[in-house]
């Protein structure tokens, strides 16, 4: 169902507020996304590149542990990205990121397949390997070369102090939007891209190209927007750990809700009902809502996400009334 290209790496989460000691835990914005989403029992392959050593080792442990395929993640001899990560009362999230000459940083055309899994509906794309080089250039051209094969689905996750120039910046994120089926931003993205409300860059995010554009709100809860429909959504209430992986949680729920609703091309999305959407929008809060709850980005498994919202997991695996029972995923 999905393909996660993108970075890998290690969050230095610190072990408590105020702490100077840190917890080594694998992360990356389309890593997360990939764990989220074989958590909820989507299948999923991560393509990228990671190191051969016990941090490595570690990054990959954790997707086999989760159920995603690695047979597209390339090994070498390179290091690990670090990130390191300060934590604000509220739980928000700030970086700095180490990753000169690092593996997933050097992620070249050789370690593209010649083909994705003829499977996989949805190429899910984003973040900091859209920013370095040469990872930037080699996703780019996977994203040329698939646009019109896959739904690409690309969450920008905004890291303003990797971004030497705005504009350029800007018009990168518009030329991968145009080839996007699906766009998710967090408010906080849209708001720094176009210096304005982050509902009204939305809308114009919508007007390059894509079908649907989710955008997070924090605490003011989720938007979803078609050019034939608007979703508002609450936030979930959870005592909150930490907002690290929150937004990739999310993504991760979108794409797997959609495939379980039976999503396999843009005419797909374009016609997508309000209340279909509405019950993708639901699932993929409540699996954001729940990654807070942990330290470091902890996706749920299905089995939590249906303790926790039962009406969401009905829902979403597709559960409209032409399926019947033994057709739900759960």
């Amino acid at each position: 169902m999905i393909v996660a290209c993108g970075e890998s790496l290690i969050d230095m989460v610190p072990a408590e507020h105020g702490s100077k000691l840190f917890e080594a835990c694998p992360g990356g914005c389309p890593y997360n996304s990939a764990i989220a989403a074989a958590r909820l029992g989507a299948p999923t392959w991560f393509l990228g590149k990671t190191s051969r050593d016990f941090l490595g080792d570690t990054i990959v442990s954790k997707l086999v542990d989760s159920g995603v395929d690695v047979s597209l993640l390339a090994r070498s001899d390179q290091a690990v990205t670090l990130a390191f990560v300060e934590r604000d009362q509220a739980g928000n999230a700030k970086y700095a990121f180490y990753s000169a000459d690092a593996a997933d940083r050097f992620f070249l055309p050789s370690d593209i397949p010649a083909e994705l899994p003829d499977s996989a509906v949805f190429l899910l794309v984003g973040s900091i390997s859209l920013v370095q080089e040469p990872s930037c250039s080699t996703i780019l051209a996977l994203i040329e070369r698939e646009h019109e094969r896959k739904l690409i689905s690309f969450d920008p996750n905004v890291r303003p102090n990797l971004i030497s120039s705005k504009s350029e910046y800007r018009a990168r994120f518009e030329w991968i939007c145009q080839r996007s089926a699906i766009v998710k931003a967090s408010d906080s993205d849209l708001e720094w891209l176009y210096e304005c409300p982050a509902d009204e860059a939305a809308n114009k995010v919508l007007g390059l190209g894509p079908e649907l554009v989710a955008l997070t709100r924090g605490e003011h809860g989720s938007l979803a927007l078609t050019k034939h429909v608007r979703i508002e959504l609450p936030a979930a209430k959870v005592a909150v750990v930490d907002t690290i992986g929150a937004g990739d949680s999310f993504h991760a729920g979108l794409l797997a809700a959609l495939g379980w609703l039976k999503v396999r091309d843009r005419k797909d999305l374009a016609s997508l009902s309000e209340q279909n959407l509405r019950a993708a929008l639901r699932l993929a809060t409540s699996v954001a809502a729940l990654d807070c709850t942990k330290r470091g980005a902890e996706p749920p498994t299905l089995h939590e996400l249906a303790v926790f919202d039962p009406e969401a997991v009905l829902i979403a695996p597709g559960i409209v009334p032409q399926f019947n029972a033994k057709e739900r995923i759960c």
